[in-house]
């Protein structure tokens, strides 16, 4: 009943940031970009392969024998399926879904975990009410007051995929723990299926699993769990072998090779010369262990965390993590560290590790020591991945969770017997730790990120003046010229209002063409003349256009709807400048034509950070460099004569420039 309470009590934060976070409504299918990857590959297993269209996985695509793949594990696209099999309609929409259905896994995993944890430790003791609030106090950390919630912010394809990896290794755990208990047929079997569905996820913490089960089939070999359980040996090396091979089979059938990635085959490599820079570096390889003092740092220093007088008060450093005795880092972000973030679940485990290691354990928790160093080895993945980022915390959820309930529950064993006041000292102390928990996670959570629409930043800024006025005021700053790069937080306000911009404090000097348009800034308000919105309806089918039809002008840049691949059209940016930038593309969005449908596409040109990007339903389809001040021109249709194959229409509400913030904030700068 507590862990129930547990979750209940965090419930409605966590959708708030999964289905709002500072939108104008909720929305249970909330999109953020890309979100369409897994979808697009289930669609391709209807049809027997993995390969999807070339070119729709943009950047994050690995090309092999002709054909374009994906990286993403299928765990989530066979979820999608049945879902898939009956609509269209959702296509790119599930995430969130997806998101809040491993959440509820994950605190239902965590709670049976827990459990069985403490059968081991503790056999039928009593439950006293106070560790039973404890309990509850930590399945909601779990839930919300750790990397989690943070997940939730950005549900796009990148966070589904740790998000699914939490909560199928802690089941994972779950039911190995329960073999080594007391095997069956039963236990083995759920174990199998779960160690299964974590390797078709992510391979990391799969592989960490695939360990965990094969140290219990040696366990077993060499009489460890009794004599009588040698015959648990063959199927618990099954329980590793089986996975192992079907992960090894999906893996060959992409890209070739049975074990890892083939990186200078994905498009990053081919259009980004860091990523060449970054693989020459290291052997062609993205893993290395001369990365670890990197990411040990930047995951486990203890000062990981800023406090600030501006809401939400608790934020991640300023600026990106750094790299540490010469080594060449990939891409780095500006990251938080676990023991000031998640200090609940970084003290027990530390707790747990001890008890479960120690010569004489309590109960039967030396059980425990196969499935911690199995939980360990997920998160040796991550430390040896050139690639330092907040969601990559998320491989150290399994063990954090493993060990920390392994610390809570032998915190309450030594209680057994202390008086009231003790235990009370005991349950406050957690609560401060599980209070102090939710409220950095959740504040590093809301923080704005470069995924955050408009709305949703005119939000937050207006929360922050709400909350913190004068702090706000200290980080607004004024110019003729946009900086490329300013600490996290700052405001910019171009010129009389032209546009007003917040800084992720994410760095992109080793993608000069992300440098040019200034990719540090979101844009929060844009005056008149930066948006338009245009509409255009298809009167003959794909075939029948022969030649690019513009329908947008930029000064010397022209926007051109033209045939694609695979029967679809797509847009084409030319003349936009800075001729030597490939990337971003100045061709994307590629869709299929359907006769006298519309589709609605927003134009930003912003003159301010040289960005020319398209959006369409909500997603943004393209983005490239366009120089100089326009202005942007929609070339309508004209309304005489025959209608043509394209029809355009400027749809663009010239009254719509909500510069009021802006204005606000340069009165006070």
């Amino acid at each position: 009943m507590a862990v129930v309470v547990g979750m209940a009590v965090v419930t409605i934060p966590y959708l708030w940031v999964l289905w709002d976070l500072w939108s104008p409504g909720p929305s249970a299918l909330r999109p953020v970009a890309p979100g369409f990857f897994y979808d697009m590959q289930a669609r391709a297993l209807f049809h027997g392969h993995f390969y999807v269209p070339r070119g729709s996985l943009g950047i994050e695509g690995f090309l092999h024998n002709g054909h374009e793949f994906t990286y993403f594990g299928i765990f989530p696209s066979l979820l999608r399926m049945p879902v898939l099999l009956v609509t269209s309609r959702l296509d790119g929409r599930l995430t969130v879904p997806s998101m809040l259905l491993s959440w509820v896994a994950t605190g239902v995993f965590s709670s049976l975990l827990l459990w069985r944890l403490r059968i081991v430790t503790r056999g039928d003791a009593v439950l006293g009410r106070a560790e039973a609030a404890s309990y509850g106090i930590f399945v909601a950390v779990i839930a919300a007051g750790s990397v989690v919630i943070y997940l939730a912010a950005t549900p796009f394809v990148y966070n589904e995929d740790f998000a699914w990896s939490v909560a199928l290794t802690v089941g994972s755990l779950f039911a190995l723990l329960g073999v080594l208990e007391r095997p069956s047929w039963r236990r083995v079997v759920v174990a199998g299926v779960l160690v299964l569905a974590t390797n078709l996820d992510r391979t990391p913490t799969g592989y960490a699993c695939v360990i965990g089960a094969g140290l219990i089939a040696l366990w077993f070999a060499l009489g460890r769990g009794g004599t009588e359980n040698r015959r648990w040996t063959v199927p618990m090396a099954g329980v590793a072998a089986v996975p192992f091979a079907a992960s090894c089979a999906v893996t060959y059938a992409k890209f070739g090779i049975p074990i890892g990635l083939p990186m200078a085959d994905q498009v990053w490599a081919h259009v980004n010369a860091h990523r060449r820079q970054f693989l020459a570096a290291n052997g062609g390889k993205a893993f290395s262990p001369g990365f670890l003092p990197s990411t040990l740092f930047a995951y486990v220093q203890p000062f990981g965390i800023r406090f600030t007088g501006l809401f939400p008060f608790i934020t991640t450093p300023t600026a990106p993590a750094a790299s540490y005795a010469g080594a060449v880092l990939d891409q780095t972000y500006p990251t938080a560290s676990i023991p000031p973030t998640m200090p609940l679940l970084f003290l027990l485990s530390c707790w747990g590790v001890v008890s479960a290691f120690r010569p004489r354990p309590a109960g039967r928790l030396a059980l425990t020591r196969i499935l911690l160093v199995a939980a360990a080895a997920g998160v040796a993945g991550v430390l040896m991945w050139g690639y330092i980022a907040d969601r990559y915390m998320s491989d150290f959820m399994p063990l954090l969770i493993l060990a920390g309930g392994i610390g809570m529950i032998d915190l309450w064993r030594r209680l057994d017997g202390r008086g009231l006041r003790a235990r009370r000292i005991a349950l406050g102390g957690i609560g401060l730790l599980a209070a102090f928990s939710l409220f950095a996670n959740m504040a590093i959570a809301i923080e704005p990120s470069p995924q955050f629409t408009a709305s949703q930043l005119t939000q937050f800024i207006d929360a922050q003046r709400a909350l913190s006025p004068q702090s706000l005021a200290s980080t607004v700053h004024r110019g003729a010229t946009l900086p490329y790069w300013a600490p996290e937080g700052e405001l910019f306000i171009a010129g009389n209002c032209s546009g007003l911009y917040y800084s992720t404090g994410q760095s992109y000097k080793d993608v000069p063409g992300q440098q040019l348009m200034h990719w540090t800034w979101v844009p929060v308000q844009e005056g008149p003349g930066i948006i338009h919105t245009i509409n255009v309806t298809f009167n003959e089918p794909q075939r029948a256009i022969t030649r690019p039809v513009p329908i947008l002008t930029y000064g010397r840049a022209t926007l051109y709807l033209e045939q694609g691949a695979d029967e679809n059209v797509q847009l084409q940016l030319t003349n936009a400048g800075a001729s030597s930038i490939s990337f971003p593309s100045p061709i994307g969005g590629a869709f299929p034509v359907f006769v006298h449908h519309g589709y609605q596409f927003t134009v930003m040109t912003d003159p301010n950070t040289n960005a020319f990007e398209v959006w369409q339903d909500g997603s943004k389809i393209m983005g490239h460099y366009a120089g100089g001040h326009g202005p942007a021109v929609v070339l309508a249709t004209p309304t005489t004569g025959p209608p043509p194959p394209i029809v355009v229409a400027d749809t663009t509400n010239l009254s719509q420039h909500p510069i009021a913030l802006c204005r606000s904030l340069l009165r006070g700068a």
